[in-house]
């Protein structure tokens, strides 16, 4: 090997290693801050979502095409049957 990539090898395995080492400064390496922002990317993914969704749908069906107020019960099973129909979809809208 030559000097060049003997130092980008040992550079490599040096930012790998600093990758887990805990800062001082913050209490925190850069993979548990990672881990952290994926675990809340995760749940707002996967409850967040859907709830706000819901919320979304029951406010949109709480009018009629007329623009009048609808009983909060028909709102609720409007949205409700939407959501069952197609969850998937529903959620990411």
């Amino acid at each position: 090997t030559t000097v060049g990539q003997q130092y980008l090898t040992m550079s490599v395995m040096q930012t790998y290693n600093d990758y887990f080492v805990v800062s001082p400064k913050n209490g925190l390496s850069q993979f548990q801050t990672m881990t952290a922002y994926l675990g809340g990317s995760a749940f707002q993914t996967v409850l967040d979502n859907p709830v706000t969704a819901y919320r979304q749908l029951v406010q949109q069906y709480a009018k009629d095409a007329a623009g009048k107020p609808v009983d909060p019960k028909v709102a609720t099973a409007e949205a409700t049957a939407v959501f069952k129909a197609n969850p998937a979809a529903a959620c990411m809208s």
